[in-house]
């Protein structure tokens, strides 16, 4: 999915940022409150990706779960995106506002992406009443 690549171009430019970004003397990526951030990104982005596989595994076996996992695919793709794009912008700091960072793009193009073919709400009554399906 777009998503999850964006997210995962998101994750490496903030690391790269964390990693050469210098503040009292040591790099950004060495304080804790930016390791979380990078950790939390890169959980949302494990999450999606397994989802992924997950939905492609179903869509190429013609599995009877592939409406499920198109859906959990669809909502993890979503979330894991529009998170890196906001911490990707927060690891940045005042930079990552301004247009000589390339973050505000991904921000805007996370947004565009989570409406295209349904909002994040669409996704998730469609996922909530496979599951309803599946377990009756």
């Amino acid at each position: 999915m777009e998503q999850l690549g964006g997210a995962d171009a998101c994750l490496e430019m903030a690391i790269g940022y964390a990693k050469g970004r210098y503040a009292f003397g040591r790099p950004i990526g060495s304080f804790q409150a930016i390791k979380h951030k990078l950790a939390d990104m890169y959980i949302k982005n494990e999450l999606a990706r397994a989802n992924c596989y997950y939905g492609a595994w179903a869509l190429s076996t013609d599995a009877p779960e592939l409406p499920v996992a198109a859906a959990a695919a669809r909502v993890a793709a979503i979330q894991a995106f529009h998170f890196a794009s906001k911490e990707n912008i927060q690891t940045h700091g005042g930079i990552g506002f301004t247009w000589e960072s390339d973050c505000h793009l991904y921000y805007r193009r996370a947004k565009l992406l989570a409406l295209s073919i349904g909002s994040e709400r669409v996704w998730k009554d469609r996922l909530i009443s496979g599951l309803e399906e599946e377990a009756a």
